[in-house]
């Protein structure tokens, strides 16, 4: 369930105010032992956090990107275990939990959006792969194939699992990054060698205001193709922190503007209410957090020619010194 602590006991304008909020995907109905997997290129999202899900019509498989499930398997090896997480279930024992693939982007709809952090663990996938090898990827720290013959002792090849997260500020990637191991074999003591199989909290609010997040995936196992690891891994309650005006805002927003037509094929209109007249800034992301479009206007009405952009799913801001709103557009 997305849950809104307000930290006044009296709601008043003030931007130094904040809300924090926790996504925990307990609202999010599910069949029992099931997951969101439609067969389309979409997005789930709260009212301020957007998960985009990428779908490959071309060879039918989930492709990219983010999903919530219930699936509770914690003992079968391979690809069939998609959703299946080391922990069994979610954080604290709960229902619904996400899985997320390398280079995932999550899109935070308010602006001034900290994001303080989140928990992780394997996926069942990837944590057998490491654990006991299979047929793409070899068992962590075995030196068979890899470090024979060299001065590695056998099951001390140091090898590591681990994801990097960066954030986005106005579809500019920020300089810092926080760093989580999902295993990690590089320590001389070998019994220190660990792959997770918890649910470990990761702190990311040194990343400061972001637009968005992202999730680099990298992996000691390297072969021809790329990363032999399963590129998968779990996430549950993730927790920001942003100005509680713009939460107002948020709530009010469909009597502020309307947007449309929604799917558009080349324009797209805005229209404000009559009292709402101050300057606004109009921004489109792609689903990789890029800026595509950006005009400033005045008026409460507005035509943005939005032809050049490719079909699929975008993100559109509609951002003034009052008020922030964030909804998935459609171009046909």
């Amino acid at each position: 369930m997305f849950k809104k602590i307000v930290l006044l006991t009296v709601l008043a304008t003030s931007f130094n105010t904040k809300a924090q909020n926790v996504v925990d995907f307990e609202s999010f109905t599910l069949a029992p032992n099931s997951a969101f997997s439609p067969s389309i290129t979409t997005s789930f999202q709260t009212n301020n956090v957007v998960f985009p899900y990428k779908w490959s019509s071309t060879y039918n498989f989930w492709e990219g990107g983010f999903t919530y499930t219930n699936k509770y398997d914690s003992i079968t090896a391979g690809f069939t275990n998609l959703y299946g997480v080391r922990p069994l279930k979610g954080f604290n024992n709960s229902a619904n939990y996400v899985v997320a693939q390398d280079r995932g982007l999550i899109h935070l709809a308010a602006a001034q959006t900290t994001v303080n952090g989140f928990y992780i663990t394997n996926t069942t996938y990837d944590y057998k792969s490491m654990a006991k090898g299979d047929a793409f990827a070899r068992k962590f720290g075995d030196t068979t194939g890899t470090g024979s013959g060299t001065t590695i002792a056998q099951g001390s090849y140091p090898d590591f699992f681990k994801v990097i997260v960066k954030g986005y500020k106005n579809g500019a990637l920020k300089s810092d990054s926080v760093t989580v191991f999902l295993a990690n074999f590089t320590f001389t003591n070998n019994a220190q060698d660990f792959i997770l199989d918890t649910w470990q909290y990761v702190n990311t609010s040194i990343l400061g205001a972001v637009d968005s997040i992202q999730f680099f995936m990298r992996s000691s196992d390297v072969g021809a193709f790329g990363i032999n690891t399963p590129l998968f891994f779990g996430m549950d309650n993730f927790m920001t922190t942003s100005p509680i005006t713009v939460g107002i805002a948020e709530n009010n927003m469909n009597s502020d503007f309307q947007i449309y037509p929604n799917p558009f094929s080349s324009a797209l209109k805005i229209k404000g209410t009559a009292t709402f007249a101050e300057p606004k800034s109009i921004r489109v992301f792609d689903e990789q957090g890029k800026v595509v479009y950006s005009q400033q206007v005045n008026e409460n009405e507005s035509e943005h020619d939005l032809s050049v952009l490719p079909s699929g799913v975008y993100f559109l801001e509609v951002l003034s010194s009052s008020l922030s709103t964030f909804k998935k557009i459609i171009k046909n």
